[in-house]
């Protein structure tokens, strides 16, 4: 390892440390004091929600149409899964295993995110995106069984390599991201912008490497086999999305009107509750302006092809009848974070990101770990 590589990873492992156990012990603390009890079992704390049917996919595999509901997870992308099934052989346990795939894939998210930012800025604009995206008020996913910091860690190493004219590796990278999340497939067209603005956007000056951004849609692709495998539909999973998720293309405006309604009590969520119609409500709203906002700024302050990711994800999670889990997808936005970081020069602003993120993140997260709605 050289000298360079050694002193970027002394830089962040102080908040890498610091944030995964910080995490791991206010959710214990946040649950024994909220719910007056220990936990019966404290690594079932982070088996909530999707965690559930990532650790069974690891556990049993995908399967067809079941009495027990287990083709509806065909929706759930393999690669997370499959990385805790490998590493299940060696901690004998699916929690465990999940659990070590998202914090190690948040390190190498946070390093590469910090790696990246000092192409363009000062070492202390990437601290700051670093800081600002692992206490970001739904970072608790980073270091949950979900895919959000595996999908994270190979989607900025993407970009980072692509800087660097790295397309082989940058082939391999954007493949395994197109099979841990859909959206991973938006990394061909944005790569090929990145890589055209690096040749000047001459023709003369391509090369055979582009095809390299090609290889990513093999990916995608391997998922779709694997829908046509287990259900004899490539498409399976659109399906599944459509009836039990009420997930399907529209307009975001449609997704916003949703919102509104939950909000203002004219349509009843599954989990009727205050804290329910609160979060899937006003929390949708805020957070996709939040992204929708940042973004837009971002032109005027940060590359391109960052832009153009962030912007072409935010329209992909929010072309939906229905909004739910915009909080969490905003997460995935990751050049925001570099636009927060040049906000936060200036120190009161800096101080106040960081204010109301960790005040967020522990509301979030307190929820999260007693099985509460929280994205």
């Amino acid at each position: 390892m050289s000298r360079k590589k050694l002193e970027d990873i002394l830089d962040i492992l102080p908040i890498i440390l610091t944030v995964i156990i910080g995490t791991f012990l206010f959710g214990i603390a946040s649950h024994l004091v909220i719910e007056n009890r220990f936990p019966d079992n404290i690594l079932n704390l982070w088996n909530a929600w999707d965690a559930q049917h990532y650790v069974n996919i690891a556990k049993y595999g995908y399967a067809a149409l079941t009495e027990d509901g287990r083709h509806l997870q065909i929706v759930f992308f393999p690669l997370f899964p499959y990385l805790t099934k490998l590493f299940s052989f060696i901690f004998q346990n699916y929690i465990v295993s999940a659990l070590f795939v998202s914090n190690l894939s948040y390190a190498a998210a946070a390093y590469y995110l910090y790696k990246l930012v000092k192409l363009d800025f000062e070492r202390q604009d990437a601290y700051r995106a670093v800081i600002y995206f692992s206490v970001f008020p739904t970072a608790y996913f980073l270091h949950a069984a979900y895919t959000e910091s595996l999908f994270l860690a190979l989607t900025i190493s993407s970009f980072y390599y692509a800087r660097n004219g790295r397309w082989p590796i940058v082939g391999v990278l954007g493949t395994l991201a197109a099979a841990t999340r859909i959206t991973g497939i938006l990394l061909v067209p944005i790569l090929i912008i990145e890589y055209l603005s690096q040749k000047d956007y001459k023709i003369r000056n391509i090369r055979l490497d582009i095809i390299w951004i090609g290889v990513i849609g093999l990916g995608l692709l391997a998922y779709l086999i694997l829908n046509y495998v287990v259900a004899g539909d490539p498409l399976y999973f659109m399906e599944i999305q459509r009836e039990h998720w009420n997930k399907k293309l529209d307009f975001p405006y449609e997704g916003f009107i949703s919102a509104w309604n939950i909000m203002t009590g004219k349509f009843t969520l599954n989990i009727d509750t205050p804290s329910a119609r609160m979060l899937g409500g006003p929390a949708e709203i805020i957070f996709a302006l939040l992204g929708l906002s940042l973004t837009i700024y971002s032109f005027f302050r940060i590359r391109l092809s960052y832009c153009l990711y962030a912007l072409a994800t935010w329209i992909i999670v929010t072309s939906t009848g229905f909004w739910l889990s915009i909080p969490r997808y905003t997460l995935a936005m990751f050049p925001i974070f570099i636009t927060l970081a040049l906000l936060g020069r200036r120190k009161y602003v800096n101080y106040l990101i960081i204010f109301i993120s960790i005040l967020f993140y522990a509301l979030f997260l307190s929820s999260f770990v007693r099985f509460q709605w929280a994205f």
